[in-house]
């Protein structure tokens, strides 16, 4: 049985007279009968006021009687559920402060577990909100083992809540060990039987992948790195055609992480021979995936592929040969049989054509019978509308290592396609 928090101790008149008076303790013991009442707006309400409540109560009776309360009472309606999971983030001043943050955990833990996706939005926010305010200590202890067993649990919507957690969370680990421990975890999510949970999994991975980079640095890019070793494979698995187009969607964003994160490391070695041996070998593997999901079967892919594509390019930019095989692959975008696909394409159509390369006048077409005199080093694709007969223009990438241009004719301007 539920003991009300608002019950008051018979030693302490006075205390209770004076808060009577305020009507601090009438407000919140108002609150909690609503919130233990049969109507449900009534108890959204109620949990919208807990804030309140903890006031009246006190910091020591708040983490001592409210919060077990609300513990045994996590098996109600989604609505309240989704307020007491908001209201959780904000009593995190009225429970004595950052050293007694912990206390919020063990009722964010229960509600990271509920199946509706709207109750654990609101959990994972005040997590993180109550994650930031604990000491690296009780982080470590204490959240850190608390996201492990979520990732561990048995049920789906558990697993689907580390994903978020251990991607945001990577950085405060402080210890090498739970590092590697928290990403072993992250890779099995990834490899859940759950499709739900690899494509929330697929969602966080660009943001781990990052933090893995900026705190291991160069550590991270070897053959028996992370980078290498479990973030690449798990990057071709979730592009992979066997998956559903849920998780194949964040194909393009987990790329364009990729990217910046090769960028982040390229800029910390400078310009040595390892590191651009080492990032050759990584576009290699990443670039296909990304020109692949251009040919996707799903038309949402290519969508999310042309609507991001000068992100892509954007992170990139910086990395040797890179744009080499991706501005010809945007010509396939602006012609997709799709129309949807072809109006996100020309939309990011001025932002591809400021990449780090040149931009001049298509030259005539080639007299009949001369297509293959051409320079083998020169690829030329060409692309106009025949309804207006716009100027073509061609985007010239040139990249002195190879001593090759790639050329893609990809628009005359945004108004041949308006």
């Amino acid at each position: 049985m539920k003991t009300d928090p608002m019950d008051t101790d018979e030693g302490d008149p006075q205390s209770v007279t004076a808060m009577d008076v305020d009507g601090v303790v009438t407000d919140a013991r108002q609150a909690i009968d609503m919130l233990r009442g049969d109507d449900v707006s009534g108890r959204v309400e109620a949990a919208n006021k807990l804030d309140g409540v903890a006031v009246a109560l006190g910091p020591e009776r708040t983490r001592e009687e409210l919060l077990p309360f609300l513990t045994e009472g996590i098996d109600d309606d989604d609505e309240v559920l989704a307020a007491i999971a908001s209201s959780l983030g904000r009593l995190l001043p009225h429970v004595g402060g950052p050293s007694h943050a912990y206390s919020l955990l063990p009722p964010l833990e229960l509600l990271l577990t509920v199946e509706e996706s709207s109750v654990r939005d609101c959990a994972s926010e005040s997590a993180r909100i109550v994650s930031d305010a604990l000491s690296d200590e009780d982080f470590r202890t204490r959240y850190a083992v608390m996201v492990s067993r979520l990732a561990g649990k048995e049920w789906f919507t558990a697993r689907i809540s580390a994903c978020g957690l251990i991607a945001a969370g990577y950085r405060r680990l402080g210890d090498d060990d739970q590092r590697k421990e928290h990403v072993r975890l992250y890779a099995e999510l990834c490899r859940d039987d759950a499709p739900m949970v690899r494509r929330v999994a697929s969602q966080h991975l660009g943001e781990l992948l990052l933090a893995v980079v900026e705190e291991g640095g160069a550590a991270t890019s070897g053959e028996d790195g992370p980078l290498q070793a479990t973030f690449l494979p798990l990057y071709e698995e979730l592009a992979a055609n066997s998956q559903p187009d849920s998780v194949r969607l964040q194909t393009t964003e987990n790329c364009i992480a990729f990217g910046k994160g090769m960028g982040i490391l390229i800029k910390k070695d400078g310009d040595s021979s390892g590191a651009n041996a080492e990032s050759e070998a990584l576009l290699g593997r990443i670039l296909p995936l990304i020109v692949a999901t251009i040919d996707d079967r799903s038309w949402r892919v290519r969508w999310t592929a042309a609507s991001k594509f000068a992100d892509v390019v954007g992170a990139f930019s910086d990395l040797p040969n890179a744009v080499d095989s991706l501005v010809p692959a945007f010509e396939k975008l602006l012609q997709d049989p799709e129309a949807e696909v072809r109006t996100a394409a020309t939309l990011n159509l001025s932002e591809v054509a400021k990449c780090k390369a040149m931009v001049r006048p298509a030259p005539p077409p080639r007299p009949p019978g001369s297509e293959e005199a051409g320079s083998a080093s020169e690829g030329v694709a060409s692309l106009s509308n025949s309804r207006t007969g716009g100027t073509r223009w061609e985007i010239v990438a040139s990249f002195p290592s190879t001593g090759a241009n790639s050329v893609a004719t990809i628009a005359s301007a945004a108004r041949t396609f308006s």
